[in-house]
């Protein structure tokens, strides 16, 4: 699931008690943000000597997300910080608690981020006071969830892979705050409710979580009469269209369950008109 060479040989041995551990698969299965919330302590990084430049302070989420990436500190593409809480003190805001969105992440930002120049200022970097590195428990119950960011630790929803044929590649100039992915499912699965809804669950989440702004969100199944043409996709309804390209740009290609994953958009009015259908055959509960 990772591009070759992220994080590679620059992640410590075992810090947060998962890289390098193969773990059993979990006995339970967490939800994207049941999974967040257990391994939060071990996904945060502090750090300080922020410059006090407010435009720096504020932009200083878009400057790691990009450059873990060109660092090859990341494990699979998307956003990889989470959130950024600034902290103030009397001399104004000068140190960031950063929540990365895997454990590995946290650990190449706690590594090798120190030192590095932002604005006229050079970054330092440890654990926040409350960080805790997670047991041999925890990392078997996430592993599979993608928090752990190590081999195996593939998400659920969406199986990572490079070089996938899954058609033309979306172009900005349709996009729309739509997007439209297909291939997540077989017929036997679109047929079964729990498989429906666990991808459908999985797909919004793993949005939400690496792109953010996610309105709406629904899966065309077979018994959804008028709306055949659009049967087994997943549809996304994101605040604005840059958002949508940024994520359909960055789904396209990757595979599920060996499947290519394709992503092209649709019109506001289209997704209204299919998600009139769907709904009116709601969901059946979650068991």
């Amino acid at each position: 699931g990772a591009r070759p060479g992220n994080g590679g040989g620059r992640a410590g041995g075992g810090a947060g008690g998962a890289v390098g551990l193969v773990a059993a698969p979990p006995s339970v299965k967490l939800s994207p943000a049941e999974a967040l919330h257990l391994s939060i302590r071990a996904r945060r990084v502090r750090v300080g000597n922020l410059p006090a430049d407010p435009a720096l302070v504020v932009g200083f989420k878009d400057f790691v997300n990009a450059l873990l990436p060109a660092l090859k500190l990341t494990v699979r593409d998307g956003e990889c910080v989470l959130n950024v809480a600034l902290e103030t003190s009397a001399a104004g805001i000068s140190t960031a608690v950063v929540e990365l969105r895997t454990v590995r992440e946290a650990q190449n930002a706690r590594q090798n981020l120190a030192g590095l120049k932002y604005g006229d200022s050079a970054l330092t970097v440890e654990w926040p006071a409350d960080y805790s590195p997670l047991t041999d428990t925890e990392v078997r119950i996430l592993m599979g969830t993608g928090v752990l960011g190590v081999d195996g630790d593939t998400p659920p929803a969406i199986k990572l892979a490079a070089g996938a044929e899954a058609g033309a590649k979306p172009k900005e100039e349709e996009a729309t705050q739509v997007v439209c992915l297909e291939n997540l499912l077989s017929r036997e699965e679109l047929e079964n409710d729990d498989d429906a809804r666990d991808c459908l669950d999985d797909t919004r989440d793993k949005c939400v979580s690496d792109f953010g702004a996610v309105e709406d969100a629904i899966l065309v199944r077979p018994k959804h009469a008028g709306a055949e043409d659009y049967v087994g996709k997943v549809l996304v309804r994101f605040q604005d269209t840059a958002v949508a390209f940024k994520a359909a740009s960055s789904l396209h290609g990757l595979r599920f369950d060996g499947r290519p994953v394709g992503c092209t958009f649709v019109s506001i009015e289209k997704y209204d008109e299919l998600a009139a259908k769907v709904k009116a055959d709601p969901p059946p509960p979650a068991a």
